[in-house]
């Protein structure tokens, strides 16, 4: 090591052990306000920075189709005709894939348990460059009908089911009631898209569904050609869907008028869409936190240079020079900063774990989120800024020490502090502005959350479990068997004790799983450039609504004499009906859908018909910050559209998780090869629907009380400081007939400037910002007034609190003492 550098260390620990207060203080702060930007960037990091887990991830791209004017939920999804047509025409790609995750139901330890499973096109592993190490891939034979009975295992599967055993390469494993050979597992850790995934299935298409368009139900996604650019893919999917147009003329005018596109963007983008802003958002956060401790430290610093003036003097006058001082400065600083990293560092990894009981788990790419050393380089990095961004103040005032001047002037009362004053007043107000943006989100987060807390979902949540069931294809296979089980089923969970109601329906309130789909209106006349609406598909059983709570505004509700033989009926919700008929009543009017796809509002012999009997309430279907459905959504009774997929509702007078395991009794009666999963309480699935955004409000307002405590001490020491330096001064007025009340107006005219300034440029951030907070918010304005003055009162107290002690001092200033001392 450089000796000169070696005896600034030295010299720089000797003279912090001397000032203990000020070095613990300091590193203390940084290593806070490095710890919450540790614990942020580990989180922005794992989820929306480092790339996928597979060779060369960022040349993997999503295409999405997307029918804005619709009302379709843009789900990222394409249909089979477009990945053919698109393996035929994109010459960008590689390789192309489809795939999609499927629930399963597989006997582990003998008991039917419910999976996470995966169809892929037999191209998936080779696209991604990944193969299993014991066993083989799927081959293109696979991919076609009837000859897609393979499996491939994860690791952990293959260890549970097999306790690691090779000779399960080539034997049969039950998959939802079908029998799949096993042909390879994938290695230890792989977990491209979703670690809960535990299985992989071959995708097959018939040659008539490789032809069908806009049927939009797999993700499509390719990987570049080596010199292949986005833009070029973008371009390429463009002049396809144009060709395409002209292909299918019948479908032109109702695709233009639904503003049909196709998106390709990276595929990490699908998997942090909801959250890569408010990531970004809250690191900005702990960004401005560390920013405002800097300039707290700043003043700090200054506060300490003041009193070392005749030390840095002298050091000069003996020969020392400007730039050996400035480094040692520096030294002192940089010291400071780097061990406080450390700390912070340290403090982080447990940061992580305390945010990992607010929700952080339901983020994409949870389990890759820790400290690492990426985030180790970035915090150090961050406290290399931060030292010298504190460091230069100090720098500043050295170069302008005029060595005679310090000598000659007294320690306690230099020029010096005359000099800084408005430097240090500048750092405090440019805190308070910071800290004010800072609260101005944090309050806007909390309002945000308390408006949603208090948002009516349509339904009444109270006492309402829920548990879902999947009936296999193989033991029933049409839509008799799929009623059946739903008719012997109900009346049993009806009986359970402590049940009041029960219904079923393919789709419930909050969850992810939902399907769109055209519907029409009797006699509808559409104008010029509409659009074809496509709102949410609901099958439910009577006893739904009443379970649910779900009123109707018009009409009744399904009961028992809407089977499958009777005719055909539909329940429309509020949103959907106004659509249709914005002035009439919907209540025994027809709807029909669309079965000519060349002509969808075509009718003939072959139409079939369904009554509206009802409309009921708009549920908040996708979130609670959204009116559900776009578009709206409607019901068919579940006798006269089954579905294999289903989801028991039950309303309990009591203990709900003894309805439930009282419903896992029934259903395992009644078939002891069907797995209940997914079961939640109503109360949870709306409380899982706001875990991102409990997290959001939580650390953004501890963000803002950070951000005011230390806005708090800069005020209390510039005013300390100040009182210091015009003891004299105040001495003197008092002398001359100045009163304690004008010496306390004094002090509090200068702290309350420091404020008004700080506030007209928290103000101007806040302003610039309403933008970016705009999206993350419900039900507030950005620059609500309630919010910017609560937050101005509260600043405010906080102000006349930090003013109390130095004002206090100033008032009680002996004028003999004073004079006599200076």
């Amino acid at each position: 090591m450089d000796n000169a550098l070696l005896l600034d260390l030295k010299y720089a620990g000797r003279s912090l052990w001397r000032a203990k207060g000020f070095a613990v203080t300091v590193i203390l702060t940084f290593a806070v306000c490095l710890a919450a930007n540790a614990a942020l960037f580990a989180i922005v990091d794992g989820v929306v920075l480092r790339p996928l887990p597979v060779p060369e991830a960022n040349s993997i791209l999503l295409m999405s189709n997307d029918y804005p004017k619709a009302g379709a939920a843009d789900l990222n999804n394409s249909s089979p005709g477009d990945y053919y047509d698109r393996l035929r025409e994109m010459k960008a790609f590689e390789s192309q894939a489809l795939f999609r995750q499927r629930g399963q139901t597989v006997e582990v330890n003998g008991l039917p348990q419910r999976i996470s499973g995966m169809l892929v096109t037999p191209s998936w592993f080779h696209m991604l460059r990944v193969s299993p190490p014991l066993g083989r891939a799927f081959t293109e034979e696979e991919g076609e009908s009837g000859r897609d009975h393979e499996v491939i295992l994860s690791y952990g599967m293959w260890k549970q089911l097999f306790a690691g055993d090779e000779n399960a390469l080539g034997r049969d494993l039950r998959v939802s009631g079908q029998p799949y050979t096993i042909v390879g597992v994938m290695p230890a850790g792989f977990d491209f898209i979703d670690p809960d995934v535990r299985m992989w299935m071959p995708l097959s298409f018939t040659p008539q569904e490789k032809t069908v368009h806009h049927s939009n139900n797999w993700y499509h996604i390719g990987r570049l050609k080596p010199g292949a650019t986005m833009a070029q893919a973008q371009a390429q999917v463009n002049a396809l869907n144009n060709e395409n147009l002209e292909r299918f003329p019948e479908f032109k005018e109702l695709l233009i008028n639904a503003g049909f596109n196709t998106k390709v963007k990276p595929l990490q983008d699908m998997l942090t869409a909801g959250v890569k802003r408010t990531l970004y958002l809250l690191w900005g956060g702990a960004f401005l936190v560390l920013l405002i401790s800097g300039l707290n430290i700043a003043n700090l610093a200054l506060t300490r240079l003041a009193l070392r003036r005749k030390e840095m003097a002298t050091r000069i006058a003996l020969g020392a020079g400007r730039a050996q001082v400035i480094r040692q400065l520096l030294v002192e600083s940089l010291g400071l900063a780097l061990l406080g990293g450390v700390i912070g560092i340290g403090l982080g990894a447990g940061l992580l774990r305390g945010l990992g009981a607010t929700g952080l788990k339901e983020l994409p790419r949870a389990g890759e989120v820790h400290i690492d050393g990426t985030v180790v380089v970035v915090c150090l990095a961050l406290s290399v800024a931060a030292g010298l961004f504190v460091g230069l103040f100090p720098v500043a005032g050295v170069s302008r020490i005029e060595v005679n001047d310090a000598l000659h002037e007294d320690s306690r009362t230099g020029t010096a502090g005359k000099k800084t004053r408005s430097v240090r007043q500048l750092l405090v107000a440019a805190q308070i502005g910071f800290a004010f943006a800072l609260l101005v989100g944090a309050a806007l987060f909390l309002t945000s959350f308390r408006r949603l807390l208090h948002v009516d979902p349509g339904f009444h949540p109270e006492g309402v479990v829920t548990a879902s069931v999947n009936l296999p294809k193989a033991n029933y296979g049409n839509d008799d068997a799929c009623r059946r089980f739903v008719e012997r089923a109900l009346p049993v969970v009806r009986a359970i004790p402590g049940v009041t109601r029960a219904g079923v329906t393919n789709v419930l309130p909050l969850s992810t799983d939902h399907s769109d789909s055209v519907i029409l209106a009797e006699g509808y006349q559409m104008r010029p450039g509409e659009s074809i609406v496509s709102p949410l598909s609901l099958s439910v059983t009577p006893s739904y609504f009443e379970a649910m709570g779900i009123s109707m505004v018009r009409g009744r509700s399904f009961d028992e004499r809407d089977n499958e033989s009777a005719q055909g009926v539909v329940i429309v919700d509020e949103r959907l009906a106004q659509h249709f008929w914005p002035n009439g009543d919907p209540v025994g009017r027809r709807m029909y859908l669309p079965r000519d796809p060349k002509n969808l509002l075509k009718v003939d012999e072959h139409t079939r018909w369904f009554t509206v009997v009802g409309v009921s309430r708009t549920l908040r279907y996708e979130n609670l910050n959204d009116s559900g459905a776009a578009v709206g959504a409607y019901y068919f009774p579940l006798a006269q559209n089954p579905d294999n997929y289903f989801t028991f509702v039950l309303k309990a007078a009591g203990d709900g998780d003894a309805a439930v395991r009282a419903l896992r009794t029934e259903i395992a009666r009644l078939d002891p090869d069907l797995a209940v999963f997914n079961v939640h309480s109503m109360a949870e699935r709306i409380d899982m629907s706001l875990a991102s955004r409990r997290t959001t409000m939580l650390v953004a307002n501890a963000f803002g009380v950070a951000a005011l405590l230390l806005a708090m001490m800069g005020i209390y020491g510039v005013l300390a400081y100040l009182v210091t330096q015009r003891t004299r001064e105040m001495g003197i007025r008092v002398a001359l007939g100045s009163t304690r009340g004008g010496i306390l107006r004094l002090v509090l005219k200068e702290g309350f400037a420091l404020v008004g300034a700080g506030l007209l440029l928290g103000l101007i951030g806040a302003a610039l910002l309403q933008g970016v907070v705009a999206k993350e918010i419900y039900g507030v304005k950005p620059l609500d007034p309630l919010v910017l003055g609560s937050v101005m009162l509260v600043l405010g107290m906080v102000a006349l609190a930090a003013c109390a002690l130095p004002a206090w001092r100033a008032m009680r200033v002996d004028p003999i003492v004073a004079l006599r001392s200076e």
